[in-house]
């Protein structure tokens, strides 16, 4: 993806539909194999939706926590707990779901859940199942399009639910670790569920749910996102700190092109980051309205998010 930089301020990031596959480790040793502990708990939010469960017990227990903040296939995982606990500053890890997915590199970022516990939080979204050929394709075509043209949608190809149905694992590798197998069992019903749960999310937002299925535009950035916001934007209080933040944000962007409201979906907080940034995009963000299947201009959104760093 392309980046907009702040001088001593933020990057602004989309989020990325699917990641590149790399070559299996060789010679691995087997890993972490943890069952479940708990069901899966659905949490329906305003502005997202959470699946968790956790596995393993004692020094091995692990919570793996997918975050999905609109209708689609990506999802953005976070996972809690000593086996996944890393000390080094190498932020990369692999990740598969499996059996029989494409391996996939993550970068990750060590922060702390709402609770105070530290956590791998996995900024690129991905894939429960379907990086086949077709998907890898799409997305290369996607990001070529994106050096060119900041934002370019290209539609990825649809998992098959029955994909997602056949995972019955997920298995994390990262440098100098012993790698972690979460048995998930099939994540068919799970992936169902928060399905219906962003379905749900567009409604609460006054969405056409219908519409938004068949879009033949999504709402499109007339300029550069990353100039919506800058280094004067980077809030006076948090940069004598040294404070650093992530902030996923969601705007409703009305039939003209115009963003109607700006909202908050998940945050590293404090909250003046998120204020700094909902105050910045909503004075300067503009966009081409999206449109229906049959070219009408439709009420829609746009996601993204700002990562405030030094």
């Amino acid at each position: 993806m392309r980046q907009g930089t702040w001088a001593r301020g933020a990057l602004i990031m989309a989020s990325a539909g699917a990641l590149a596959a790399v070559p299996a480790t060789v010679g691995a040793r087997e890993p972490l194999r943890l069952a479940p502990m708990s069901k899966w708990h659905v949490n329906y939010s305003a502005d997202s939706c959470r699946l968790a469960r956790s596995f393993g017990t004692g020094k091995n227990e692990v919570v793996m926590v997918f975050d999905r903040f609109q209708p689609g296939d990506t999802v953005y995982m976070t996972l809690t707990g000593s086996p996944v606990s890393v000390r080094s500053d190498y932020r990369e890890a692999v990740v598969q779901f499996a059996p029989g997915e494409v391996e996939q590199e993550a970068s990750f970022e060590v922060g702390k859940m709402e609770s105070g516990v530290s956590a791998l939080i996995f900024l690129d979204g991905m894939i429960v199942a379907g990086n086949d050929a077709a998907r890898v394709a799409a997305v290369a075509e996607h990001n070529a399009k994106q050096k060119k043209d900041d934002f370019a949608f290209t539609a990825l190809p649809e998992i098959d639910p029955a994909r997602n149905a056949a995972v019955t694992s997920v298995e994390i590798r990262m440098r100098g670790k012993l790698a972690v197998r979460l048995e998930t069992g099939s994540m068919g019903a799970p992936m169902k569920a928060l399905a219906a749960c962003t379905d749900d999310l567009l409604r609460g937002w006054e969405i056409d749910v219908e519409a938004h299925r068949n879009l033949s535009r999504r709402a499109t950035p007339t300029g550069n996102p990353g100039k919506w916001l800058n280094s004067n934007d980077y809030p006076p209080g948090m940069l004598m700190r040294g404070n650093q933040a992530l902030v996923y944000f969601r705007l409703v962007v009305d039939a003209a092109g115009k963003p109607a409201s700006c909202h908050i979906q998940q945050s590293t907080r404090p909250a003046e980051f998120d204020e700094a940034v909902c105050k910045g995009i909503m004075r300067r963000a503009a966009f081409e309205p999206a449109l229906d299947a049959a070219g009408k201009p439709v009420v829609s959104y746009y996601l993204n998010r700002v990562r405030f760093t030094m």
